[in-house]
């Protein structure tokens, strides 16, 4: 049975800590105040949340953005994916070079109601905080030669990243660029990343989902992140391509459990999609004080 923080002759044990520091981790990536955003829509479906302080931005162009009271939606007379993209990209061209979105990729980001629905538009990867859409991206934890090892591969991105430079990272994770599925980005990110060729990136094994849906930096962000497993060889060196990374190391399950409950190293994200992987692998178990809500609290149901 789980332990509660009333009642418990345990509550201080070290056991249970660790329980509750994962449990305000886990409670970390459901935290907003929705009060500050109002949401966006594009007809009846809705799409996003835009942070209220930027209201002004889009009221600006009403040709692209009818605001109303209390919503945001995309003109009517954009009839289809192609206008809607269009007519977004050439506002968010303007908007950057005001600076007003940083961290500019060239890479389409698809912006539907959940992952099955047909593609509303398409969206500059970076403006995807500024919309509150939900982004999808692919994560894979890979295990450094036998599972009973229990050893992680991780790598530590390099210092000129503008998203989280020199955090721990995934030894591999991408985001999910429009037009590719998951086991393509999976496996293009592989080679990438670390340098992990298609026959053997071929063998990571799809295990589920996770998903956050929070307010970080005065915007909100919304992420599904597929999770993948990777058995990789007991020989296997790992070699960024791309740049992204400045080094690779393993941890051991332990290490890293700590690492999640007591630091803030490890990139946001990554944190749902190893403690789900550190659930699986049995690393945590029904014994740990808070199990269920930290389990339950791995993925939002307003997140698809």
């Amino acid at each position: 049975m789980n332990e509660t923080l009333t009642g418990s002759s345990d509550v201080k044990s070290p056991l249970h800590q660790r329980g509750m520091a994962l449990l305000q981790r886990v409670r970390q990536f459901q935290q907003k105040n929705l009060k500050n955003f109002i949401p966006f829509y594009c007809e009846s479906q809705a799409l996003g949340w835009i942070p209220l302080e930027c209201l002004s931005w889009f009221q600006q162009v009403p040709e692209v953005f009818e605001c109303h009271e209390q919503s945001i939606s995309l003109h009517p007379g954009l009839q289809n994916p192609d206008s809607r993209t269009r007519a977004v990209a050439e506002v968010l061209q303007e908007w950057e070079s005001l600076g007003r979105i940083p961290g500019w990729r060239d890479e389409w980001y698809r912006v539907s109601s959940c992952y099955t629905a047909e593609p509303v538009f398409f969206l500059e990867r970076a403006a995807a905080s500024l919309f509150g859409i939900t982004s999808y991206g692919v994560h894979l934890n890979g295990i450094a030669g036998d599972p009973e090892n229990k050893l992680l591969w991780l790598a530590r991105r390099a210092k000129d990243r503008p998203q989280y430079p020199g955090a721990m990272d995934h030894l591999v994770a991408g985001g999910l660029t429009a037009g590719i599925s998951p086991d393509q980005v999976m496996i293009r990110e592989c080679f990438e990343e670390a340098g992990i060729p298609e026959q053997l990136a071929c063998k990571a094994r799809p295990c589920g989902q996770v998903s956050l849906f929070m307010e970080y930096r005065g915007r909100i962000k919304r992420d599904l992140l597929f999770c993948y497993d990777l058995i990789l060889p007991e020989d296997f060196v790992p070699c960024n391509k791309d740049g992204e990374v400045e080094s690779f190391f393993k941890k051991s399950f332990s290490k890293v459990e700590a690492l999640i409950a007591e630091t803030e190293e490890i990139k946001l994200n990554c944190n749902l999609v190893m403690l789900d992987f550190l659930i699986r692998h049995g690393q945590l178990n029904p014994e740990m004080p808070f199990y269920t809500e930290i389990v339950n609290g791995l993925r939002s149901m307003d997140v698809q």
